[in-house]
């Protein structure tokens, strides 16, 4: 069998090829064009990027997979996002593409199941919504690159991703991103002193086991602990809910604590909670919070004194 070579010094069609995926980075299809051909994706990268091997001038990276490829360049740009300019898109396809925004996406692996289904053996990466943790069609856990977690087991947490994208579809992705981090320290420090954590608890067990062990960035525990802290984030986002603790309206109050009832803290009192209670804090810092430059709600009409009235 003969060893798997470079291409010449000038740029040609690679002996086997492959087609793109849908939304595929740039540099995970070089990767998946390398294996295919039997070799490393560093050499062949670094092949690619010598500018003695592709005289009499430097290609650009969407050339020089269309060289490599065989594939016509106006397909490279609809399938690899991240090779899009403006003066690329005018120039080879009829309609114009859009480059992805840099806010709202994010890379992931691709689900290896969905991979098998199309024949790919070998891993790949695309570009998605960062709201994406979830692969809906298999229930994989693909949020984080190496392990994909099966979540069969816990069908709640399959679930959570529906209900992240739909707080995206209905708040925007910018107030869900901001709600998703305040629920997450929220959440996490209550479970930290052992408070309202049986669901996830009961989550672990169902999918790891009586006898699970886990860090506090385990796949397992980031995915169990999803639905909470999902939950949590709706209240957050919600431009009506959001502002109930600062009305000055006990009833307002209270409808907020039964929301955090449902959502992720069954039995919270504000009574017993303690000044160090992280949603006490949370109401206290959130009207200065308002002033950050990247807040993304415009607060009702309030008083000029913005206090908490307990029940």
């Amino acid at each position: 069998m003969s060893t798997p070579s470079l291409p010449g010094p000038r740029l040609r069609q690679l002996p086997r090829t492959i087609d793109p995926l849908h939304r595929e980075t740039s540099g995970s299809y070089l990767g998946r064009l390398a294996a295919a051909n039997r070799l490393s994706h560093k050499e062949l990268s670094a092949h690619v990027q010598d500018p003695d091997r592709i005289h009499p001038g430097k290609l650009t990276t969407l050339h020089a997979l269309h060289y490599l490829s065989g594939h016509p360049v106006d397909r490279l740009l609809r399938a690899l996002p991240d090779l899009r300019t403006p003066e690329l898109t005018a120039r080879f396809t009829a309609q114009p593409l859009k480059p992805l925004p840099d806010k709202g996406w994010t890379t992931q692996p691709v689900c290896t199941r969905c991979l098998a289904g199309l024949g790919i053996t070998t891993h790949a990466s695309h570009h998605v919504p960062v709201a994406t943790n979830i692969c809906l069609r298999h229930g994989r856990w693909i949020g984080r690159y190496g392990q994909q977690l099966v979540l069969h087991t816990v069908p709640e947490v399959i679930r959570a991703q529906r209900h992240h994208y739909n707080l995206v579809r209905r708040h925007g992705q910018r107030a869900v991103t901001y709600a998703m981090a305040e629920a997450t320290d929220i959440c996490f420090r209550w479970w930290d002193s052992n408070r309202f954590d049986q669901r996830w608890r009961s989550r672990m067990t169902a999918l790891s086991g009586p006898k699970w062990h886990a860090f506090k960035d385990d796949i397992e525990l980031v995915a169990c602990t999803y639905p909470d802290i999902v939950a949590l984030a709706g209240l957050f986002a919600s431009p009506h809910l959001r502002f109930l603790p600062f009305t000055g309206e006990g009833r307002d109050l209270r409808h907020f604590i039964r929301e955090v009832h449902g959502r992720a803290a069954p039995d919270y009192s504000l009574e017993a909670a303690g000044k160090r209670d992280p949603l006490i804090r949370w109401i206290e810092e959130e009207p200065s919070d308002r002033s950050l430059p990247f807040y993304p709600w415009h607060p009702p009409g309030r008083p000029d004194r913005e206090q908490v009235s307990t029940p």
